[in-house]
């Protein structure tokens, strides 16, 4: 499990043994910290191995805590990251989960019930797979029928639309340019450029319809990656 810690001073909170990410360290977890500002993010790092969990350390700032979170939304490798606020007791009539957060524990943190309330939220967003079917919220492939349906309904795709969805869904959270893409999917021998990427997601987006087409997210100046739909 890869976390982001998000804290007011990661440097003290490193060194303290109480805290999320001396915490999730301990337990075994890859985590990695920064500031609230997030002046100290490595967003080049995050495209590369984006976090599966978001941990916002608060305490008594909870406004800090929302600001980062706003704009942890603006970076696409963790726009959509569920998050675990740690929060304390003084402060936990402010919560309010509208604000991008998924869950919440209190101070001072049981380091139980930090790992199983990670496990759960990473259990909810998680997509099923198995070498014949991949399901990813509402949408279910079908590699061995090569059909693929989205609550239920059948969705007529081309070839290489079902081969670029197919791609995206057995590769969730990851971030592919586009001409990665076009290797991946479309072969070292393509002759097509780029624009035929963006071409085949246009399509694909209309045929998911307005509530599921944001399945395939784009990562500004970088590409496209799948994510879950809201409410999976």
């Amino acid at each position: 499990m890869r976390v982001l810690v998000v804290a007011a001073e990661p440097a003290e909170v490193a060194s303290d043994p109480d805290s999320a990410l001396s915490i999730l360290v301990e337990l075994g977890c890859r985590a990695s910290a920064c500031r609230f500002d997030l002046g100290d993010l490595d967003e080049e790092g995050l495209v590369a191995r984006p976090p599966t969990l978001v941990v916002i350390d608060a305490g008594d700032e909870l406004a800090r805590a929302v600001q980062a979170r706003r704009k942890l939304d603006q970076i696409g490798p963790v726009a959509d990251t569920p998050t675990l606020l740690v929060v304390t007791l003084p402060r936990l009539p402010g919560v309010d989960f509208s604000l991008g957060f998924d869950d919440f524990i209190l101070r001072p943190i049981v380091p139980a019930e930090l790992y199983a309330r990670l496990r759960q939220l990473d259990w909810k967003s998680a997509a099923f797979g198995s070498d014949e079917v991949i399901k990813v919220g509402d949408l279910v492939i079908d590699l061995a029928g090569y059909e693929c349906a989205l609550g239920g309904r059948r969705l007529d795709l081309t070839h290489q639309e079902f081969e670029l969805l197919r791609f995206l869904a057995q590769n969730r959270g990851r971030v592919f340019t586009r001409d990665q893409l076009l290797q991946k999917v479309w072969g070292y021998e393509y002759t097509g450029g780029t624009r035929t990427v963006d071409i085949h997601v246009r399509r694909l987006r209309a045929k998911l319809g307005p509530v599921s087409s944001g399945l395939i997210a784009t990562i500004r100046h970088v590409g496209y990656k799948m994510k879950a739909p809201k409410g999976s």
